[in-house]
């Protein structure tokens, strides 16, 4: 039997999103899981979910429905549902 020591470790972690939609913005064409590319800080991207299921990078569908108040997907109204953080 071989024993060691460890005497110092570096942990990496990684985590994504399990989306039951579509899983690319289509505004940005980034992948949900990645940060969108209008981001402009340095924190990782909200995700928000319309009602009719669909989700975007939040910095994406906040202009997009100040100018078209529908999903850019399937055209239904955009209404919030709620953000993932």
């Amino acid at each position: 039997m071989v024993k060691f020591i460890i005497n110092n470790i570096n942990i990496i972690s990684c985590w994504k999103y399990n989306l039951s939609t579509n899983t690319d913005c289509t505004i940005c064409r980034c992948n949900l899981n990645t940060n969108s590319i209008f981001n402009k800080d340095n924190k990782d991207s909200i995700l928000s979910e319309g009602h009719c299921g669909h989700i975007f990078h939040h910095e994406c569908i906040s202009p997009w429905v100040i100018k078209n108040k529908r999903c850019p997907i399937c055209s239904l109204e955009w209404k919030y549902l709620k953000n993932f953080s």
